[in-house]
């Protein structure tokens, strides 16, 4: 009973210093500038067909993904020394959206262009080389990108919640999908690693959104609350 009790209260602290983000492009959109990425957008996904593909800008380097928490999934993913994977300890409570968007700009850093000298440079030059666990442990310490999140998650102009929501958290999780060396990488922080999907056969957010559907969409027919968004070289 007591390590019972112990668990859920590191797992209420947790959600105290990681609180949950909105599935929402401004929040996402603000947290990318604040850490440091500038020529890139995130924007909504509406759909799987042709015609909702087309309103995505191009060129996309990759789709975030919000699902509900209790849809299993049988995949878990592999150890891999291309692809920059970040565990998601328990203490980093409510992050999952913080750290779709690390995983994206982590395997991206060359191509978006980041400042070494940015919040999230200097986070990636500490863990560039380190162990998925380790990066894990180096976000949750990293009071700069913990102050942008949690200041974005009780925004009271950019959240449809309130801000007790974003504390306790709702039950959906944030994953991303992006290419490394010419294939489709899911990456989800609580998996043990990245799961390569093979090679993009069209371009990467047709793949994506490809693989999403067959995987999350189809065999959950009767859930609704799904959640997509692209990161797109900025189309301003």
């Amino acid at each position: 009973k007591k390590i019972k009790e112990k668990t859920r209260n590191i797992m209420s602290e947790a959600k105290l210093k990681w609180k949950a983000l909105e599935s929402n492009p401004d929040i996402l959109n603000s947290f990318s500038k604040k850490v440091g990425v500038n020529g890139y957008q995130f924007c909504d996904v509406y759909g799987f067909d042709e015609d909702l593909i087309a309103f995505v800008p191009q060129p996309c380097i990759a789709v975030v993904f919000l699902f509900p928490s209790n849809i299993k999934t049988v995949t878990q993913g592999e150890q891999s020394d291309e692809v920059i994977h970040i565990n998601q300890h328990a203490a980093l409570g409510n992050a999952c959206g913080t750290i779709a968007c690390c995983h994206i700009f982590s395997n991206n850093y060359d191509l978006i262009g980041i400042s070494d000298d940015s919040p999230f440079g200097k986070y990636y030059n500490e863990i560039k080389e380190a162990s998925s666990a380790e990066r894990g442990i180096s976000l949750d310490s990293n009071q700069e990108i913990n102050e942008i999140h949690n200041s974005l998650a009780i925004d009271v102009e950019l959240n449809s919640t309130d801000a007790s929501q974003a504390v306790e958290g709702v039950d959906n999780h944030f994953i991303c999908f992006t290419a490394v060396n010419g294939n489709l990488y899911e990456m989800d922080g609580c998996k043990s690693g990245p799961i390569n999907h093979g090679p993009i056969e069209s371009d990467i957010l047709r793949s994506a959104l490809n693989t999403i559907k067959t995987n999350y969409v189809d065999p959950n027919p009767d859930v609704m609350n799904f959640s997509i968004m692209a990161l797109s070289a900025n189309f301003d």
